[in-house]
């Protein structure tokens, strides 16, 4: 998935590729020397905190902080964008974007013209129902995003989100692990919430975002029942959690019956063990952490590398681009 590809440039990928997620209150970062949908080489990762600077102030100093690269990715926050699975329109493929901007006028606010949208996939014949997995995000956010690459001095070529990131890492992994599997999941989860894909052959199909509280669900059954019994309130959020995995595992199984689930992978930052632990009797496929350990290389002697962190995941998954992805 690719934000930029209707736009009039793109930059081009030498010397590096750098990541970025840039909030109102900090920016986020990775940098790799090697970058490919196998793998990356890190040479820098870290997190700015623009404190009581104006914004234009943060941007200068972040500019001087961050590492040059000869192509910049900027990783879109989920509230700042709509990612929706339609039906396929009944049109040639070269005509589905432009089906697809018609079809907005249902689920954007105010005009579609005002979006620049990205269709990334139409499920194949005897795959199931032909559906479109669609991204919009108005130009008003895209192009305050392009400045904010221009403040930086980035090379901005693509502007990425989190599913097709995710999506990436997974693939990254199963190339590296088990090549073999065909219809294959992951749960990304920190805090309060979660994020699920599946993909089939590598290829994004499916994704959902809900309500999953990886501290409860961390605790063994044996620590969490005293304390269900004491905190109503916290066993709810525990059940509510499972529900939801639950529930989209079931959506999965419902909408493509003939893709059973092969795997599903997770990841919880340091607390994917114990999550795994939790939730595989009620996944019923096999379950275990997504390994990223061998997905990439860093340099020795820091403390936690950044595919240990959840916060690092999107930007991360956005260096591993397919060649020629748009």
């Amino acid at each position: 998935m690719g934000l930029l590809s209707e736009w009039p440039w793109r930059g081009r990928a030498k010397g590096g590729v750098l990541a970025v997620a840039l909030g109102e209150s900090s920016l986020r970062y990775v940098f790799a020397r090697e970058a490919g949908e196998r793998g990356a080489t890190l040479a820098a990762w870290g997190l700015e905190a623009r404190g009581s600077q104006t914004r234009e102030s943060f941007l200068k100093r972040a500019k001087a902080l961050l590492p040059r690269a000869g192509a910049a990715i900027v990783v879109l926050d989920p509230r700042d964008y709509q990612i929706l699975q339609l039906e396929a329109p009944n049109v040639l493929p070269a005509e589905v974007r432009g089906a697809v901007r018609w079809k907005a006028t249902e689920f954007v606010e105010g005009s579609p013209l005002d979006y620049t949208i990205d269709v990334l996939h139409v499920a194949a014949a005897g795959e199931g129902p032909g559906k479109v997995i669609a991204v919009a995000a108005h130009n008003d956010l895209l192009r305050s995003r392009m400045r904010d690459g221009e403040s930086l001095g980035l090379a901005l070529s693509v502007i990425d989100v989190a599913e097709t990131a995710e999506r990436n890492l997974l693939h990254a992994a199963l190339l590296a692990e088990s090549p073999g599997l065909e219809v294959a999941g992951a749960l990304f989860a920190q805090a309060g919430h979660a994020s699920m894909i599946i993909s089939v052959r590598g290829e994004l199909r499916f994704f959902r975002r809900f309500e999953f509280n990886v501290d409860r669900l961390a605790l063994p059954v044996e620590e969490e029942e005293p304390l269900m019994m004491a905190q109503g309130q916290a066993a709810e959020a525990a059940a509510r959690s499972l529900t939801q995995l639950q529930r989209t595992l079931d959506l999965w199984d419902h909408t493509y019956a003939q893709l059973p689930l092969d795997t599903l992978r997770v990841h919880a930052g340091a607390q994917t063990a114990a999550v795994v632990d939790r939730i595989a009797p009620a996944a019923g496929v096999d379950t275990r952490p997504l390994a990223l350990s061998g997905v990439f290389r860093g340099p020795a002697g820091r403390k936690a590398p950044p595919w240990e962190d959840p916060a690092y995941v999107p930007l991360l998954g956005a260096l591993l681009r397919p060649g020629g992805a748009p």
